[in-house]
């Protein structure tokens, strides 16, 4: 009757050290998929920014946040085809962070950066054609994070404009 006590409470240690070595173990693939996840987001966004620095690219783009509308259909597609694959990065990041698979710090990151960047008009512009193909979470909140950024950047530049010449009129 000792003997059967004795075993069954090395098994229940047993069983205990097993159910804790299994928590760290998930814990360690929780963490390499996170790392995975964040790793895939950054390299799928960096190889699409980098077309941006072909001549071509950044040429369009630059014509056509001046002047969307005159552009002309080739370029046009050139420029859309670009502009949603760094919105398809950006959703990406989105639902990878939504589900919990990517770390809270580089989503706000990420987010800084392309708020900048999707800002543009000539951005602002394939957005508007294209947002009926994205997530629904990831447009609602392109539409209020990037649109309202967008909204108070140009209230700031139009302020500095503003005061530009006000001091102009004192001098």
């Amino acid at each position: 009757e000792i003997g059967a006590a004795i075993a069954e409470i090395v098994g229940a240690i047993a069983v205990v050290i097993s159910l804790i070595y299994l928590a760290l173990q998930i814990r360690a693939q929780t963490k390499q998929s996170k790392l995975a996840a964040q790793h895939e987001v950054s390299g799928g966004i960096r190889e699409v920014s980098l077309l941006f620095a072909s001549e071509d690219i950044s040429d369009i783009f630059i014509r056509a946040n001046k002047d969307f509308d005159s552009m002309q259909d080739a370029e046009l597609l050139r420029l859309i085809v670009v502009v949603t694959g760094l919105i398809r990065g950006w959703e990406e990041a989105f639902i990878e962070n939504r589900d919990g698979s990517l770390e809270q710090s580089h989503w706000e990151t990420l987010s800084r950066d392309y708020t900048q960047l999707l800002g543009a008009p000539a951005f602002l512009r394939v957005w508007g054609l294209r947002k009926q193909n994205y997530d629904a979470d990831f447009g609602e909140y392109f539409q209020s994070y990037v649109v309202f950024e967008r909204f108070e950047d140009i209230q700031a530049e139009k302020m500095q404009i503003t005061d530009k010449h006000s001091d102009d009129q004192f001098t």
